[in-house]
């Protein structure tokens, strides 16, 4: 086989031969074969210059990373929501009344209202831990639901739920595990509510929303210890549809009723605008992370504009060879452009493949700090197949402006180069 001519060569910066050809993967490039040539010409001058190939796919890779990572840890966060707002929140109208009433005329009054399903009337207190250092705890939502109950099915991490005939037995939310982290399975706590100390032994760690301390207890010895058997301020309704419309419609007529009656009505809530608020709490997390990766991705097109810039000026005369040789200006222009357009599709197959592990380790350490425990881990193709055609339009238009340099080149601007 013959030799390539010089004119087919790639040119170093002074025009002669540059150092191209002399590694494995510049050997196995020369022998594609099949590819138009100017896609050939392009894939080729891309690892022309490794040493600036590596620093500018750095960039871009780094922020393709961390772009995917954030729709993964966006999409780990919705998945773990919905699993928690199933186990949690089963109910999909809360009523919070503005005193203590029986717990059959709640129910009673609730089931009288169209579409309701089934009603229960929970026991709930503010109280503290009193730590074995005598300092007080953060609040803690002390929550006691009827034994049984099948608007609760918390995910347990360790230990057990309660049994219909457990006393003074409580489950834990994972929250404690961050903020108390001395309560282990089996251990008896002191809660103080209502300026009384009481005992209570642990028996399991549930999954829980949020960073709040949260403790459930069976309603009947709950409310014995309160000093308030069998009242409660606190319903919680399901209903035949559970669209946020059509639960809207019936807290408003569970109000109505309430009032109707005589009961004071203090405030109601669904499960749907629930589980917004939770996730606009987190969307805080998921936009500052993307502010991040969105920096980082501008600082790579910065920089493989900069490459390009750098290319085309280093291939001057390889310009003018092609030009001589009668290159239209497109053509020139569709060389650079596929080269810094090939920098994207690399930066974004490599970051692609680091978002995986990244993604992983960010989910888990975001679910631990403000749940106590891992996200359900999603990887998001959304994320991926999104950062793909930002990578594309990155790199065509960071590498627009040196190729139409490129293109406006001329023989005689060749000949006068002194480079």
């Amino acid at each position: 086989m013959a030799p390539a001519s010089p004119s087919a060569r790639p040119f170093s910066s002074d025009g002669g031969p540059s150092t191209y050809g002399t590694g494995l993967l510049d050997r196995l490039l020369e022998r594609l074969r099949g590819l138009p040539r100017p896609l050939l010409l392009s894939l080729r001058n891309t690892f022309r210059r490794k040493g600036r190939l590596i620093l500018t796919l750095t960039t871009l890779t780094l922020g393709g990373a961390i772009f995917i990572s954030v729709f993964t840890v966006q999409a780990s966060i919705v998945q773990t929501l919905d699993e928690l707002f199933a186990s949690l929140i089963r109910y999909d109208v809360q009523i919070t009344f503005d005193g203590d009433y029986r717990v059959d005329r709640l129910v009673e009054e609730a089931l009288k209202v169209p579409d309701v399903v089934e009603a229960e009337a929970w026991g709930g207190i503010l109280a503290r831990r009193l730590r074995p250092d005598d300092t007080d705890s953060d609040t803690i939502f002390f929550e006691a639901p009827p034994p049984g109950s099948d608007m609760l099915a918390p995910v347990i991490i360790e230990g057990r739920w309660l049994l219909p005939n457990d006393e003074n037995a409580v489950v834990l939310s994972s929250a404690w595990r961050k903020d108390e982290p001395d309560v282990a399975i089996g251990d008896t706590i002191t809660l103080k509510f209502k300026g009384r100390e009481t005992d209570w032994v642990v028996v399991g760690f549930f999954r829980g929303i949020g960073s709040e301390l949260i403790a459930y207890a069976n309603y009947d010895y709950f409310a014995r210890e309160v000093r308030e058997p069998g009242v409660s301020d606190t319903l919680n309704v399901t209903i035949a549809r559970t669209t946020l419309d059509y639960q809207a419609q019936v807290a408003q007529a569970l109000e109505e009723h309430f009032r109707s009656v005589g009961l004071a009505v203090g405030e109601s809530s669904t499960a749907v605008d629930e589980k917004q608020q939770s996730l606009n709490q987190f969307g805080i997390i998921t936009s500052l992370l993307m502010i991040m990766a969105g920096l980082i991705a501008v600082v790579g097109g910065l920089g493989l504009m900069g490459t390009m810039s750098m290319n085309v000026l280093e291939r001057t005369r390889e310009i003018g060879v092609m030009r001589a040789i009668g290159a239209s200006n497109l053509s020139i222009l569709n060389i650079v452009i596929s080269e810094g357009v090939l920098i994207g599709l690399i930066s974004w197959a490599i970051g692609a493949a680091l978002a995986f592990p990244i993604s992983r380790v960010l989910s888990d350490q975001v679910g631990i700090l403000f749940l106590g425990a891992p996200f359900s881990y999603v990887f998001s193709i959304d994320g991926a197949l999104l950062w793909l055609g930002i990578a594309v339009i990155l790199a065509a238009f960071a590498s627009f402006i040196p190729a139409w340099n490129a293109s406006r080149l001329t023989v005689r601007d060749v000949i006068a180069y002194d480079g």
